[in-house]
């Protein structure tokens, strides 16, 4: 179509406007972040204060950096939260070197107001500290500044679970050298952990870790404290924990399985399953809801009997014989209420168990539920088992002890502890089944559920002294620490050149060929006890022949022999090869940690694995 003059000259007069218009970009704000902790309280929560510079002259400064400094970010955050920050009522600085109140709380004789610049220690005070995009100040007050130290939950202090679900914090507190005055963190123990402003019964344990399960939706400000001579010895650390959903957890548990349902504790119509209840939602209408949840026919009587509602005799299709019982907890609480009876709210957890045998087996279950953790991370998981009181009839939970742990329904190699404690890491990501081994021990089924959300990366940088590695071993080294073959010492040294023994070698090859490990030892070798580090693995060294003994002896800290290593490494993968002419020069003078490597490695290439 032909375009009219008139047309034409309107473009052209667009096209020259919009050639002379500046470029407009869109402009991104950068933030830091402010917190003001009190003695036992947030005075200002976690505020996020855009990083743009601002006069400081109507706050009585004059001499101010041209520059953002932590001065304007707390400032900022006062006013953000309606406080008039030029009031020394609300803030005094002191001309900006050092804050001497804040909100009415002073600093009087060794009490006072400190900071914190993601949580290091600054020597420059407030006006003179520059703040760049991310930074996080924390501006405290302790009591005694000679007997108290900052603590912090870390930097990523906001948390997210689901209901039912742990989070595990990390408490660590700043330690000052008497001598070079430098900082470090260490973790505290011992400290007692506030839930929206109350104590719980919860202390940080050795590592300085609280295992926190929220079972009601919402957010939770969590902080801690740790009292000696009456005075609490920490700043208030703080953690946001932010809760998603919210009902009724039911588990049911077979002697081998679990049936888990979420719900609404909203009643229905009871009928239609030959049952009733005076209660709007009781046990019963939370168990029948977690079989239809679950795909079974709860209508069906041969596969769950409900008694009119007292008792089960049968359910998710397995009836009780003899001593075998099917009976229930609330909260890891015994009821003697029938299913029927009992009322169910919301944030109540109910389980639902099988006892082979009620008269000698007891109820147990995990402190946790569920988990979510990186890669590499330590967490604890503990048992507890009920012991009965048959003369009272009384019920009272103590931690199971010496109990072997299952993973993803193989053995781990780990027991408890004697205080019912296991702990776990794992290197990729994934969810994890965590069990104990029910029957056998004479105790109901119980799970866990980790889920780690990375896989663990370890490179040759982790360790102290990997450059005592030689060129010729260091690709199989790498491959070996990448599989989780070969780890280091406590002092993150992996010792290349130191020997192994017999028991180390083994060790190896069983981790490079994923063998069930058994957490449980029953002696099999005169000179491997129970309780010592091998134990676990001489169980599997003996279930698969991976070792030749001695009339009960395999001599497990003896050096490792070129027919020793042939015979595991074939045993332990199935397969019939003769160690290669340049694979047995690695024995000529004892086998080090590197030829170790380089030995399975190649073997490993050998077979295709």
């Amino acid at each position: 179509m032909k375009k009219s003059s008139k047309h034409i000259c309107l473009i052209l007069v667009l096209t020259m406007i919009l050639a002379i218009m500046p470029t407009v970009s869109a402009q991104t704000t950068d933030y830091a972040y402010v917190r003001i902790e009190g003695y036992e309280e947030t005075l200002v929560e976690k505020t996020a204060v855009p990083l743009e510079v601002f006069s400081l002259d109507e706050y009585g400064i004059s001499d101010a950096l041209n520059e953002y400094t932590a001065l304007h970010a707390i400032i900022a955050a006062l006013n953000a939260n309606g406080y008039d920050a030029s009031d020394k009522a609300v803030i005094d600085t002191n001309n900006g070197m050092f804050v001497s109140s804040v909100l009415g709380l002073k600093a009087e004789g060794n009490a006072g107001w400190m900071y914190v610049l993601n949580d290091e220690s600054s020597w420059n005070s407030i006006k003179d500290q520059t703040i760049s995009a991310n930074d996080y100040i924390v501006l405290y007050y302790i009591e005694d500044w000679m007997a108290c130290s900052y603590s912090t939950f870390g930097l990523s202090d906001d948390y997210e679970t689901d209901a039912f679900g742990t989070v595990k914090l990390n408490l660590k507190h700043q330690v000052t050298d008497p001598v070079t005055w430098e900082t470090s963190y260490e973790n505290l123990s011992g400290a007692s952990i506030y839930i929206d402003g109350e104590n719980t019964d919860i202390l940080t344990d050795e590592n300085g870790d609280a295992y926190l399960t929220f079972t009601k939706w919402g957010t939770f400000d969590v902080s801690a404290a740790k009292y000696e001579d009456g005075i609490n010895t920490i700043s208030r650390p703080s953690a946001s924990i932010k809760v998603y959903g919210r009902g009724v957890l039911v588990k049911i548990y077979t002697d081998k399985s679990e049936y888990s349902a979420y719900m609404d504790p909203k009643g229905f119509d009871l009928k239609e399953y030959n049952v009733s209840s005076e209660l709007e939602f009781s046990a019963l209408h939370a168990v029948i809801k977690a079989l239809l949840i679950n795909g079974f026919d709860a209508k069906d009587q041969s596969v769950n009997n409900f008694n009119k509602g007292s008792y089960i005799s049968a359910l998710a299709g397995i009836e009780t014989m003899g001593n075998s019982s099917w009976m229930y907890t609330l909260n890891n609480e015994s009821s003697w209420y029938a299913l029927n009876e009992q009322p169910i709210k919301e944030g109540d957890y109910l389980e639902v168990y099988l006892l082979n045998d009620w008269m000698s087996d007891t109820y147990s279950y995990f402190d946790i539920k569920n988990i979510s953790i990186q890669g590499g991370e330590k967490i604890k998981l503990r048992l507890y088992r009920q012991v009965m009181d048959y003369s009272t009839w009384e019920v009272t939970t103590e931690p199971y002890a010496d109990n072997e742990i299952m993973i993803n329904g193989k053995r781990s190699g780990l027991v408890t502890d004697s205080k019912g404690y296991v702990t776990l890491s794992f290197n990729e990501k994934g969810v994890y089944e965590i069990s104990n081994t029910g029957k056998q021990q004479n105790v109901s089924y119980t799970n866990a559920y980790v889920t780690v959300q990375s896989d663990r990366t370890v490179n040759t940088d982790y360790f102290n002294d990997y450059s005592d590695v030689s060129d010729e071993y260091a690709e199989y080294m790498q491959k070996a620490i990448e599989r989780f073959i070969i780890s280091g010492d406590e002092n993150l040294n992996i010792r290349a050149d130191d020997k192994v023994t017999k028991a180390e070698f083994l060790t190896m090859v069983i981790r490079a060929s994923e063998l069930e490990v058994f957490g449980r030892y029953n002696k099999k070798y005169s000179d491997v006890l129970s309780g010592n580090w091998f134990s676990g693995y001489a169980q599997t060294v003996f279930k698969y022949g991976l070792a030749e003994h001695d009339n009960g002896y395999i001599y497990p800290n003896s050096d490792i022999t070129d027919k020793d290593a042939e015979l595991a490494l074939n045993r332990a993968f199935g397969k019939n090869t003769s160690l290669t002419d340049e694979m047995l020069l690695v024995f000529n003078d004892g086998l080090t940690r590197q030829e170790a490597a380089y030995l399975i490695i190649s073997y490993m290439e050998n077979v295709n694995r």
